[in-house]
């Protein structure tokens, strides 16, 4: 049986990442040649596989800060 608290789709993990990333909190992740098989359900038998390769930044602004997190100002927009 699943457990209740944990994501059951992509877009919930992306929900649950977003919900604790609140009040200028920054994550980055560096990718350099990384494959990701992923279950394809128009042909289970060959897998959907993506090739990731660069840099992808989630970067949030807020008044309230994420529960442990220090409040720090939020940062310029570039450019």
């Amino acid at each position: 049986m699943p457990d209740a608290n944990q994501p059951t789709s992509w877009a919930d993990t992306a929900a649950s990442l977003l919900s604790k990333l609140s009040g200028g909190v920054e994550l980055s992740l560096n990718f350099d040649q990384m494959e990701l098989q992923m279950p394809n359900a128009q042909n289970p038998a060959a897998p959907t596989t993506f090739r990731l390769n660069g840099a992808l930044r989630i970067r949030t602004r807020g008044e309230n800060p994420a529960a442990g997190a220090s409040a720090t100002p939020a940062p310029k927009p570039l450019g």
